[in-house]
């Protein structure tokens, strides 16, 4: 069964980075095959990986809506779901890349929703890791759109936005019906004069059931290559390896396996 992984936070905390940094540890260990969802409408983490996405999901959906009347004789709609499904998966060494996309419009998506956790849960086995970078909202697993994850990494930084985002993501993950085992907080980036003003908002974060995995310390190098659009092509070297080592044991023992 696929471990998975899944990032979460306020846009600017670098969620997105993390979870490209994720598949590229994952890639170089020999863990793979990964499949990396990127489920935040802004869609960044095909870019972070040199593999801009050319289709998303968002759009097949939007498709069926306007084809379903002119469907082939033959072609039922889950078969075109799932060719299109087929379709939208871009391949790269040691990972896949599935795009969620943008949100849903004023169309009825419960059927073409469920098609695509079906297919979602088809498709995992083929992999041994999934990693998933999530919108703050988390709307891909409320909406059950997504597969239940192994551990749930909330990013926050020094910003009292970010920390108001990790309450928020706590509150909806209390609702989703255990589908997430574990949810750990990453903090990024904190600067050591604001660490104590915010350690009262972490400790009560804590409390509310949440618990601090590592922190990912500023990396100059890493934030020019982010900043001049460039992708994570490796990671070896990296102050940060002890952080994402920790998360793999963490999320699936040593050998990725337990």
């Amino acid at each position: 069964m696929a471990k998975s992984i899944a990032v979460a936070g306020k846009g600017g905390t670098g969620k997105s980075t993390l979870a490209a940094l994720l598949v590229r540890r994952l890639c170089d260990q020999g863990r793979g095959p990964v499949l990396a969802v990127d489920a935040d409408p802004d869609a960044n983490l095909g870019r972070l990986l040199g593999l801009p996405a050319k289709h998303s999901i968002g759009e097949l959906r939007e498709d069926l809506l306007r084809e379903v009347r002119e469907l082939p004789a033959g072609l039922s709609k889950p078969s075109y779901v799932e060719a299109g499904l087929h379709q939208i998966i871009d391949e790269a060494q040691g990972f896949d890349l599935m795009t969620m996309g943008r949100g849903e419009g004023a169309g009825c998506y419960c059927y073409l929703n469920s098609l695509i956790r079906q297919f979602t849960d088809q498709l995992a086995p083929s992999y041994a890791w999934i990693v998933i970078d999530n919108e703050a909202g988390l709307e891909h697993l409320s909406r059950r759109t997504t597969r239940n994850v192994d551990i749930l990494l909330i990013l926050v930084t020094d910003n009292p936005l970010s920390l108001d985002s990790a309450r928020r993501i706590r509150a909806i993950t209390e609702d989703l019906d255990n589908r997430i085992e574990r949810r750990c907080l990453v903090t990024n980036m904190l600067r050591p004069e604001r660490a104590e003003r915010i350690g009262a908002d972490l400790q009560e974060l804590v409390s509310s059931g949440l618990e601090i995995l590592c922190d990912l310390s500023y990396e100059e190098g890493l934030d020019a290559i982010v900043m001049e659009g460039k992708p994570l092509t490796q990671v070896d070297g990296s102050p940060l390896l002890h952080c994402l080592d920790k998360i793999i044991t963490e999320t699936g023992g040593q050998h990725g396996t337990a």
